[in-house]
């Protein structure tokens, strides 16, 4: 047995000390700290390389690559992570908000060779263009295909919907704090532009709950492996799918990534609110897009 001197040992102590004191003082990211294309680990409060985050990812049992759904990039670099997440034989199923539990039979024992031509991968799934582009999703989904990786519904069907709007239907069971609720209901009136308001932003709530459990449901299906593309909404921990993850898998791991336009770290505060949000980001230019709000102006006039 080795045995230390007393002064041996607090040189030791005092070496464990400093360590934990380095990793207690880790300064905050600033929002003058965050660049657009780079990567931050907000758990460690630090960049990470692109190699690191892959890594993260085998680390965990699930990863989710929260998106903003228009954004042509956030499809580009979802497209570069499943592609090493593939090459390291991690990749066994992938998850889709964009398939409803209607069209999943369309999905299932498709041929590798579809995969060679998009226009026909598209008409054999039947995937209409009114909803999700093809365009924007089609690698991904040809790279699923090509390499004989599972496509899973994340989503819920417009019957079940109307049901739940309705309230002919009780919405998924899962633990929300009264002040979850009430952000969960605050940004759904956001996002809608103020639009709307009670009773419809409950029921609309409702809605958000089951496609959040069906995202949970779906990345069950496999006990390791899968990747779930999702708005980057869904993806929150704090709001998202995570939540009921944790409380029906305790279990299992899961990487939040979102990929963030570089608008969404504007302030310090925001960046503190990315922090309870997100595991990683992956910051994107901003990408132009129309007033949402101008739509609902219009559809209300």
């Amino acid at each position: 047995m080795r045995k230390y001197t007393v002064s041996g040992l607090w040189i030791i102590l005092l070496l464990i000390l400093s360590g934990c004191s380095q990793f207690l003082t880790q300064p905050a990211l600033q929002a003058a700290d965050i660049k657009e294309g780079a990567l931050y680990d907000l758990r460690s409060q630090t960049p990470v390389s692109r190699d690191q985050l892959i890594n993260n990812i085998l680390a965990s049992d699930y990863v989710v690559l929260g998106e903003r759904h228009d954004n042509p990039q956030h499809h580009e670099l979802q497209l570069w992570v499943l592609q090493q997440l593939q090459a390291q034989q991690w990749l066994t199923q992938l998850s889709l908000e964009m398939i409803t539990p209607q069209q999943q039979k369309n999905f299932t024992a498709l041929s590798p060779a579809l995969a060679e031509n998009k226009a026909a991968l598209q008409k054999a799934l039947a995937w209409p263009d009114d909803g999700w582009p093809w365009n924007d999703y089609d690698d991904l989904v040809q790279l699923a295909v090509k390499n004989s990786i599972p496509l899973s519904s994340a989503n819920v069907d417009q019957d079940e919907i109307k049901a739940l709007y309705k309230g002919d239907k009780p919405s998924p069971h899962v633990l929300l704090s009264p002040e979850a609720k009430a952000s969960l209901l605050r940004d759904i009136e956001e996002s809608h532009c103020g639009f709307i308001k009670e009773p419809q932003t409950s029921n609309m709530l409702s809605v958000q709950l089951a496609r959040d459990d069906a995202m949970v449901t779906s990345l069950l299906h496999t006990k390791r492996g899968a990747a779930l593309i999702a708005g980057a909404f869904h993806a929150r921990k704090d709001l998202g799918f995570p939540l009921h993850l944790q409380q029906r898998a305790a279990g299992k791991t899961l990487v939040s990534l979102a990929f963030v336009e570089s608008d969404e770290v504007a302030t310090q505060e925001k960046l503190a609110a990315l922090a309870q949000q997100y595991d990683v980001i992956w910051v994107t230019p901003v990408h132009t897009r129309e007033d949402p709000c101008a739509a609902f102006t219009k559809s209300k006039s």
